[in-house]
């Protein structure tokens, strides 16, 4: 995790790879790449490293109309295009997108044989392409964003209706046909068995967005794109307008975005008997029935140990048995709902984290952790980034953790941290203790201490939200 100042920049940021074209385990070191229905020729091969396409800079940016310069004494590569400048450094996994320190990359880029390799997918999406894994030929198929244009990667006049097909795809898509807003219902009609539908709210304007993956516009409903949005008009009282696009194109997924008057709260399903056609029902929230959304955000997981401790343990699995602690005493009060980042051993992006807590539209985020340093140091820290809500919260945090842990107080102080600068909503992160401390390292693995511990962020929670 956080290890001080000097590891928590380099553990800051974890891969904003996105799901790294999601290359199956048995895929060659090597692959091809497509621009155009073209196989791209290189002087090296690109690498599929551990998921992951990495390709020659220059050979492949500068046909997607992109500036390469390469600055030898630093061995960082910088490609520009538009308003978009990346510089990318040979054996560091950290870039720096328009001046700014970005998320940890899966993989660093590489020098081989006098050519330098990045990954495509972050590259390319930060210019405006997207790209399709063909397992079977080992195949990189490049293909402008919608509303991009193509070649080399410069604009069109004017917007492209629909997503150019990626070459050799057979489509399995849902397709959207119909898409209305009555005074009572949100219709959604399709010529297949519709899916499930993922909604989530966003604020600051209040909005509520349906995205249905595996789907793709038809035809018609295509044609009235503009940059990729379309329009229909809302006869709702509690909807401004509906908007629509195909938002993604791995995985196809169209988006419809109700831009909303009021609060309301969206139930949708299939309609009875009719497999094709999805119905929303909009409630406004019940009076005295609100209920505050709560994330608890255990620190690392899966393949991310976290620190290790003196005796070897390992961070990720002291944070998880804490965040499941406070999770299941939440339960029990009946005006939070709990939502957890990760309750088993996984890996969750930095990225992932703050997103699903800014998609749920949640009133707190709690971040659980636990440092590291010279055997020396020990204490409890909580921290927040810039806002007064955020630092009120951690200040609570703090008090109640001092109280359970009985370590020396650290203080609460602001940092750069992901998790805490990214989500929209008070957010802390706290440091419980020190793992490189052995008599701090002792307790922390303790079923009772957890239990205080657990205990304490649920005391400032309810303190911080005034629940009795």
């Amino acid at each position: 995790m956080m290890k001080l100042w000097s590891t928590v920049a380099t553990l800051l940021m974890i891969a904003l790879l996105l799901p790294s074209l999601a290359f199956g385990a048995t895929s060659p070191p090597t692959a091809k790449i497509v621009l155009d229905g073209k196989t791209l020729t290189t002087e090296v091969d690109p690498l599929n490293v551990d998921g992951n396409v990495l390709v020659p800079i220059r050979q492949i940016f500068e046909k997607l109309g992109a500036k390469v310069t390469w600055d030898q004494s630093k061995q960082t590569a910088t490609i520009v295009r538009d308003s978009m400048k990346i510089q990318l450094t040979v054996g560091d996994r950290i870039p720096v997108v328009n001046g700014s320190r970005a998320e940890q990359l899966e993989v660093a880029p590489m020098n081989v044989k006098g050519n330098v390799l990045v990954p495509v997918r972050f590259v390319g999406q930060k210019i405006g392409y997207d790209f399709k894994w063909v397992q079977e030929t080992s195949t990189v198929q490049i293909f402008p964003k919608s509303g991009q244009g193509s070649g080399a990667g410069t604009p069109p006049t004017t917007p492209t209706p629909t997503p150019t097909p990626n070459p050799g795809q057979v489509s399995d898509k849902v397709l959207v046909k119909t898409i209305q807003l009555t005074k009572d219902q949100l219709l959604v009609g399709t010529d297949k068995k519709s899916p499930q539908a993922n909604v989530f709210k966003l604020t600051s304007p209040d909005r509520i967005v349906i995205d249905l993956p595996g789907t793709e516009l038809d035809a018609s409903l295509a044609a009235k794109l503009v940059n990729n949005v379309g329009e229909v008009p809302s006869l709702h009282p509690m909807v401004e307008k509906v908007r629509f696009s195909n938002f993604n194109n791995d995985p196809a997924t169209v988006r419809i975005t109700l831009d909303m008057k009021a609060k309301a709260d969206l139930t949708i399903s299939a309609a009875a008997g009719q497999a094709n056609l999805l119905v929303g029902v909009l409630k406004a929230p019940e009076p005295g029935k609100t209920k505050y959304k709560v994330v608890i955000d255990a620190g690392h997981g899966g393949t991310d140990s976290g620190a290790v401790s003196l005796t070897n343990k390992k961070e990720k699995d002291f944070v998880l048995a804490v965040a499941n602690k406070v999770a299941k005493l939440l339960e029990q009060e009946p005006n939070i709902q709990t939502y957890m980042t990760r309750s088993t051993d996984t890996f969750v992006t930095l990225k992932g984290r703050s997103e699903f807590a800014n998609n749920l539209d949640a009133d707190l985020f709690l971040s659980i952790h636990a440092n590291k340093a010279t055997p020396t140091a020990g204490g409890t820290e909580t921290f927040y980034y810039e806002r007064a809500d955020s630092k009120a919260f951690a200040s609570v945090v703090q008090k109640h953790l001092l109280e359970a842990t009985g370590f020396k107080d650290r203080g609460v102080k602001e940092g750069d941290l992901h998790v805490v600068r990214e989500t929209k909503m008070p957010a802390a992160l706290a440091e419980v203790g020190f793992l490189s401390n052995a008599q701090e390292e002792a307790l922390m693995y303790t079923s009772a201490f957890q239990d205080k511990v657990a205990a304490s962020f649920v005391a400032a929670i309810k303190e911080y939200l005034k629940i009795s």
